[in-house]
């Protein structure tokens, strides 16, 4: 699942283009970003004429049980999690969801 501050209407034109099939929620007014505490507070915080804000990328393991088992927070907002470091933390602490 994934939050951004686009409208609606960009993320589905956005997961058309790159066939994305993730639940992509729209969180304009930041509400959801704020309430997981992942507001980028640094200098490109906002989008002129757009979105209040852009989210710091966050990538977030849970287990079944819905315990977070693993977070991993980008210091820039342009780069998101490295795959294999994802894949990495999927094996160590999911190991039977990476098989």
């Amino acid at each position: 699942m994934t939050v951004c501050t686009d409208k609606p209407e960009q993320i589905k034109a956005q997961m058309r283009k790159h066939g994305c099939q993730a639940i992509m929620l729209s969180d304009r007014e930041c509400k959801l970003i704020d309430t997981l505490g992942i507001r980028n507070q640094g200098f490109h915080s906002g989008i002129p004429g757009g979105a209040k804000a852009l989210p710091i990328p966050t990538t977030v393991l849970v287990d079944s049980a819905g315990v977070v088992r693993w977070v991993d927070q980008a210091e820039n907002y342009q780069r998101r999690s490295d795959p294999d470091r994802v894949l990495a933390a999927l094996e160590t602490h999911l190991p039977r969801l990476s098989q």
